[in-house]
């Protein structure tokens, strides 16, 4: 009859990789008493992925590539070994998968305003599993003849507002979002608007241009 008499003992208990990167599972697998088993199987587990590998004079060693698009942080690893006689042993590694920034994304509450509207911005960093990255980005304004109206530092999935002035130029506005050499582009187009205001005073008439154009 089977017991858990086996003990698995991996060479690293953590590993720290990037998405896409070979990684070596080695270990050994031990008899109650300490010997080597001379013939088992060993199961290995990631994420909703098994492998199988021989144990070959008590050692495994397998090599995985993990996915492009893995998630970041920590996964754990479950090697599991049996052999012949159904003795069984089980062990973890744990392993650490940087985030790797993959895409900038910008979202505009509107992307067709009048002077003196605003609008809300939102420029978000994701990483190779499409989930958000915290950090900081670079978003800036350009007005239709190529103009800085701003350049600013937002935090990634951070709203922001910005509201243009009732003079404002009319035409094709470029927003850019970017992280390293990560880029993402938006235009908002801003109508023109033809109004003045007229009024009287002592006889005189006032006609001012209250309009963008």
């Amino acid at each position: 009859e089977g017991t858990n008499q086996l003990k698995v003992l991996p060479v690293r208990s953590k590993v720290i990789a990037l998405p896409s990167d070979t990684i070596s599972l080695v270990g050994v697998v031990n008899e109650a008493f300490g010997n080597n088993v001379l013939k088992a199987s060993a199961k290995i587990a990631l994420d909703n992925n098994t492998y199988e590998t021989d144990v070959v004079d008590g050692k495994f060693n397998l090599t995985l590539e993990l996915p492009k698009n893995i998630k970041s942080k920590n996964h754990i690893i479950g090697v599991s070994a049996s052999d012949s006689k159904g003795n069984f042993g089980d062990s973890f590694i744990e392993l650490y998968v940087t985030a790797v920034p993959s895409h900038v994304q910008l979202d505009l509450s509107k992307t067709e305003l009048s002077p003196g509207s605003n609008v809300e911005i939102l420029a978000s960093l994701f990483d190779q599993a499409d989930e958000l990255i915290n950090d900081s980005l670079s978003l800036e304004l350009q007005a239709p003849g190529g103009k800085k109206i701003f350049t600013k530092s937002v935090q990634s999935s951070e709203k922001i507002t910005y509201e243009f002035s009732q003079y404002a130029e009319p035409g094709v506005y470029v927003l850019t979002s970017s992280y390293r050499s990560l880029m993402a582009k938006a235009t908002i187009t801003l109508a023109p608007v033809r109004e003045v205001r007229i009024r009287y005073e002592n006889e005189s008439v006032f006609v001012e241009n209250i309009g963008n154009i």
